[in-house]
Parts: structure tokens; C-alpha cells; sequence
């Protein structure tokens, strides 16, 4: 269904404004947020949202100005380098791309235990409710968009890193990991040899790159029959006709606030994949991680109609989860494109709620 632009509320008013948490020992890293607040009860299940590249902790809006009909709080992060958390310094920048195997998985660590402690302290600042006794309320989710859930998985596969006091808050509030169309490279899953995205191709010119990937990713894609499982049916580059892409039904205003182009990503994306695909196999079917938060559920959360590499990942994801005999639930939603959350906003906080 169509999602017609949201009056401006109060709620939204509020939204708009930028908190900060520390996240580490000394003070010097904070994460900024965005949150729709108490929903009103004390049976509340809060979803701390992680966004994807190129797109801020706005892209969250929609759904959060419809959290509280359904008993969900949700904080929306914004990522370090994006605005309001702290930036990397230049040497820390660098590390995806030219660190060894060791500094990039520990600067893959590090920003998990960030987003941890930014959860526990957010637990403990806000009085957030456990999990109920019957499991149905309560407790807190990840939910990773994008190329942000390489951040989330990371959280979860380095609970081990905290400290005792924060292993028994967490074991007693984390209910729900979602993860909504990671692309293939977020976790080192293979590569389909078609693979496509404007920052691949050196045809357009580099500094163009960033703004037609903001404008593609938004796109619909006409796939051929996914029922094959076969990375040949998916459309890599030319979008749709059925229906325009979510950034034409956005206000500049929308735009301005949502998008950001400015961090460099996907060089150290590449750069590490190893690295990334240990973190997502440990968070996803670690029996260690498992017997430190045993309530934790798992979807995976992708549309028909998205872009090609969250199909990719979803067939490897599924292949892994077979033989690793995991426990991740598989939701495909018709229809749906890499901006569900903004286009059908109400649909996919049904969607969160159901699987929680």
C-alpha cells in the first residue's frame, strides 16, 4: 500500500531532536539517537534500529511515529560518522581498509561494544522492563537495516566482552535480533560475479557515485523466479516500472534529512569481509552467545522486490542457517523494496512486532 506523508505532529517535533550517549569507559565515543519514547505502559518491548549506508537514523521516522499503537518504543542510532556520534579519527578510518587481520576485526569488536553499552546504559537510564515471565512484553531487540547490521551483529556477538553486571541486564532484556536486507558484503557472504551498485562502477564519474546510489537504492527491481534460489534471475542494475522509487514520494525536506553521502564506506566493506563474516556467524549460531541471552529470537527480513545483493544474502543466510542447524525465522514480503520501513511503515512495525 501507498504511505502518504505523515502530518506533523508533536511526536515527530520530537523526534527530530538528536540525544547523545557515552559508550566507552572514557567518555570520548557518544552515540547519537533519536526515541519515540514510553509508549505509555510498562509493558513496552523497546527495538534499538541501526541504519544502513548513506542513509542516517532518520530513515526510522515512519515507523517510530507509529511505535506506541503497538506497545514498541524505538531508538533510532545513528552510526559513528554519521550526524551527532562521534567521527573516527583519520588513522581509525583507515583501519577497515589498510589494517591488518587483527586491528580489523578488533575495530569490528570495538564498534559492537559500543552499541552495547549505548543498549545497557539505555536499559539502566530508562528503567526499560525485562522480559515478562511469559515472554509476550517486555525486553529490548536489535534491529540492523542494511549495512547496519554488520554494528548489530557485532553487539551481540561481543556480549562476551562486558562486564558481569551488563551480561545479566542484557540476558534478562535481549529478546529479538533482527536483521532487514543485509547486503551480501555486510557479513562476507559471496558475491553474485553480476554484482552491481553505482560506487562499483567506474563509468560514472567518482564524484557522482554517491548520489546515484542514494536515488538507485531506493529503486524496485523485476526479478525472475526467486522460487530457483539461482543469483541469475536477480536484476542487478536497471530498476522497475511498477512502481516509482521511495525517494520520489519523499519532500526535499525528507531527503535533506534522511540522506547523508558523506561517509566512505564500502572500500573497508570489501576490505574485510573475513572479518565481518566471523562476526555474523558467531552472533547467529554461536552456542556461547546463545547460553548467555537464551530468549533471543532471530529474523531475517527482506522483500521481493528489493535490491539483488539482499537476495543474494538471504539464499546464502538460509543455506548457512540449514547446515549450521540455526534457529533464524525467513520473512519475504511481497512487493517490498530496501525502504519498506519508510514506504509501508505500518506493515513492517507489524511485521517487527510479530516477530519479537
Amino acid at each position: 500500500m501507498w504511505c502518504p506523508h505523515l502530518p506533523l505532529t508533536h511526536l515527530q517535533n520530537a523526534l527530530m531532536s538528536l540525544q547523545t550517549l557515552s559508550v566507552d569507559v572514557n567518555g570520548t565515543a557518544k552515540l547519537a539517537f533519536n526515541d519515540s519514547g514510553n509508549p505509555g505502559n510498562n509493558n513496552y518491548i523497546t527495538i534499538f534500529a541501526v541504519h544502513g549506508m548513506g542513509w542516517n537514523n532518520r530513515i526510522f521516522k515512519r515507523v517510530q511515529t507509529l511505535s506506541a499503537a503497538k506497545s514498541i518504543r524505538i531508538v533510532a542510532v545513528n552510526r559513528r560518522q554519521y550526524k551527532g556520534s562521534t567521527p573516527y579519527t583519520e588513522s581509525e578510518a583507515m583501519i577497515p581498509i589498510t589494517g591488518s587481520d587483527e586491528e580489523k576485526a578488533n575495530f569490528i569488536k570495538s564498534r559492537g561494544v559500543e552499541l552495547a553499552n549505548f543498549i545497557d546504559t539505555f536499559i539502566q537510564n530508562n528503567q526499560l522492563p525485562p522480559i515478562s515471565d511469559d515472554g509476550k512484553t517486555g525486553g529490548v531487540a536489535l534491529l540492523g537495516w542494511s549495512a547496519g547490521n554488520l554494528i548489530t551483529a557485532a553487539a551481540i556477538a561481543n556480549l562476551d566482552a562486558l562486564s558481569d553486571a551488563s551480561k545479566k541486564r542484557l540476558k534478562s532484556h535481549l529478546r529479538g535480533h533482527i536483521m532487514q536486507e543485509p547486503p551480501s558484503i555486510a557479513f562476507g557472504l559471496p558475491l553474485p560475479a553480476a554484482n552491481w551498485s553505482p560506487h562499483m562502477d567506474t563509468t560514472i564519474p567518482a564524484d557522482k557515485q554517491a548520489a546515484m546510489f542514494t536515488t538507485w537504492i531506493t529503486s524496485y527491481f523485476d526479478h525472475g523466479d526467486l522460487s530457483t534460489r539461482d543469483v541469475n534471475v536477480l536484476s542487478y542494475i536497471v530498476p522497475s516500472a511498477f512502481r516509482p522509487p521511495t525517494i520520489y514520494d519523499m519532500t526535499p525536506e525528507e531527503i535533506a534529512e534522511t540522506a547523508d553521502q558523506g561517509p566512505v564506506e564500502l572500500p573497508g566493506m570489501f576490505m574485510s569481509m573475513a572479518q565481518s563474516n566471523a562476526v555474523y556467524r558467531k552472533a547467529c549460531y554461536s552456542a556461547d552467545i546463545k547460553s548467555l541471552v537464551p530468549s533471543l529470537k532471530t529474523t531475517f527480513i527482506t522483500g521481493d522486490a528489493t535490491c539483488s545483493y539482499s537476495l543474494a544474502a538471504l539464499w546464502s543466510i538460509q543455506d548457512d542457517n540449514k547446515a549450521e542447524k540455526g534457529n533464524i525465522k525467513f520473512v519475504v514480503i511481497p512487493g517490498a523494496n530496501h525502504f519498506w520501513h519508510w514506504d509501508d511503515a505500518e506493515e513492517a512495525l507489524k511485521t517487527y512486532a510479530e516477530s519479537l
